[in-house]
């Protein structure tokens, strides 16, 4: 195993200041190429990928807003804006989100965590090329409505908003201790 490869993956951090530039159409297809090979019990393919970049971002705003006025009673519509800025945090947003079928051998929940894993190695993926993520979910991600403001169908399950781009200044410092030996149990029989 590479050490390269295991030193890279331990300074991986969540880079939540990003800014321009952001990947191009051939670094997202090389990226999103290299994520479908996740683990995938089934051979399902049940992730899919969506960019939004430019004004394309409102469409993540009006998530965040909607969902706002579900849990806030009497919300102004001038707050809007405050919300529906929050996707221009990052100026592109990778949607992922597994499309889940029936299937005998292969439960929903394994398809969404074969998405999960997908997310997790386009994030590698774009890390490597020197951009920063941002990994964000919540509430706003388990909607029907976040569903229909998308276009969603039914099936489908939102595993993370990645935001994306170059980080500002300077860039997050991973943590020198995992504390993973706490984490961890080992087993002899």
């Amino acid at each position: 195993m590479s050490n390269d490869i295991i030193k890279f993956m331990r300074n991986r951090v969540s880079q939540p200041a990003l800014e321009l530039p952001a990947p191009t159409k051939n670094e997202w297809l090389e990226v999103l190429d290299a994520a479908s090979r996740a683990a995938d019990h089934g051979n399902l393919k049940p992730w899919r990928f969506r960019v939004y970049e430019g004004e394309g971002r409102n469409a993540i705003g009006q998530i965040y807003w909607q969902q706002a006025l579900s849990e806030l009673l009497n919300l102004e519509a001038a707050k809007e804006a405050s919300f529906v800025k929050k996707a221009f945090r990052a100026p592109a947003i990778l949607l992922v989100y597994a499309s889940t079928q029936a299937h005998p051998k292969v439960p929903a929940v394994e398809q969404i965590m074969a998405a999960s894993a997908a997310a997790q190695q386009a994030m590698l993926g774009l890390n490597s090329l020197g951009y920063g993520t941002m990994w964000r979910s919540g509430p706003a991600c388990f909607t029907q409505k976040t569903k229909d403001l998308l276009n969603l169908d039914m099936n489908d399950q939102i595993v993370g908003l990645i935001y994306v781009g170059t980080p500002t200044g300077k860039k997050a410092n991973a943590p020198a201790d995992t504390g993973i030996e706490d984490r961890i149990e080992w087993i002899d029989c």
